[in-house]
């Protein structure tokens, strides 16, 4: 409830600058007073990762004496090429977009560059793009998968247990890690046994995931996750019906707050992965100025992970 009233509070600051798909009219509006402008073509604000980010990217632009603008297309791939193309007519210097595709954004991304748009992409590789943000994201899975096979080997007899999987499948970057997450338990828990896989990005699927998984797939004992929110959705179908057990394990990332908290406890969040999105939010913001002023910066970059458990968790709260 605190995280639902904490996104619904930022998107209430931000809501003068927001625009989906087809934008506001003043979005879509060249100025010409000087000023750099940077728009943010979002796939989701209502992610609570993502949401912090933006303020910390909001700051910067400030600091900067830029303007930024968000677009969210609230997880719908068509009204990213319809934000993206808002930021063409609207004379923006830079664009970053965290595309749900990177093929089918090419042309509208390429549309932008021959305007003399820089463009830096987040979380999704693009070709094209003059600067990238991301991960590895199947590399991302294979982490997240080995956290939980150490936990499996040193719990379960030859390792055996019954595993579920909570994914991603509607955007890109999700598929390779979950990918990476199905190759890495293959390889590290190799008896491990997936029984269960779902759509759980978010608390509320992963509610409705934990509460299916209760009855189909009791015999669920360590859950696998591309991100914490949807695991935290999970635990808490598990909560409500008194199903939580000692001998359960939960493995994803983000490091969100709730996570932390159930690590620190001694709950069965037993890892997760941390990344300092809020620093990457105002790196990217720099980079976009400074391409804009005809500075170099590199091309690509990659974020730094890092793993936290009962022994760390503390350190990161």
């Amino acid at each position: 409830m605190k995280r639902a009233l904490l996104v619904l509070a930022i998107l209430l600051m931000v809501g003068a600058v927001v625009f989906a798909g087809g934008g506001k009219e003043s979005a879509a509006t060249k100025k010409d007073d000087g000023k750099i402008r940077i728009g943010f073509s979002i796939q989701d604000i209502t992610n609570p990762s993502w949401s912090e980010m933006w303020i910390y990217m909001e700051r910067k632009a400030k600091d900067l004496g830029v303007e930024i603008t968000l677009s969210d297309c609230q997880a719908d791939p068509n009204r990213q090429i319809s934000s993206i193309e808002n930021f063409i007519q609207g004379g923006y210097d830079a664009i970053i977009v965290h595309c749900f595709d990177a093929e089918s954004a090419t042309s509208t991304i390429q549309k932008a560059k021959d305007k003399g748009i820089k463009v830096l992409a987040y979380d999704t590789y693009v070709d094209i793009a003059d600067c990238y943000y991301g991960l590895d994201n199947y590399e991302v899975g294979r982490q997240i998968a080995k956290n939980a096979a150490t936990w499996i080997n040193s719990t379960f007899p030859n390792g055996v247990v019954e595993v579920g999987v909570a994914n991603y499948p509607l955007n890109q970057v999700c598929l390779d890690r979950a990918e990476g997450i199905l190759s890495g338990m293959a390889e590290f828990a190799p008896n491990a046994k997936i029984v269960a896989q779902a759509q759980a990005g978010y608390m509320d699927e992963g509610l409705v995931v934990g509460e299916n998984w209760i009855v189909a797939h009791p015999n669920i004992k360590a859950f696998v996750g591309i991100d914490d929110a949807g695991l935290l959705g999970i635990y808490e179908a598990y909560k409500s019906a008194g199903k939580l057990r000692d001998d359960m394990g939960m493995f994803a990332i983000d490091a969100l707050p709730e996570t932390l908290k159930i690590i620190d406890s001694g709950g069965i969040f037993r890892s997760t992965i941390y990344l300092d999105l809020n620093g990457v939010g105002e790196q990217m913001v720099q980079a976009s100025v400074d391409m804009v002023r005809g500075i170099p910066v590199e091309r690509m970059n990659y974020f730094i992970m890092v793993n936290l458990d009962e022994t760390n968790v503390r350190d990161y709260m």
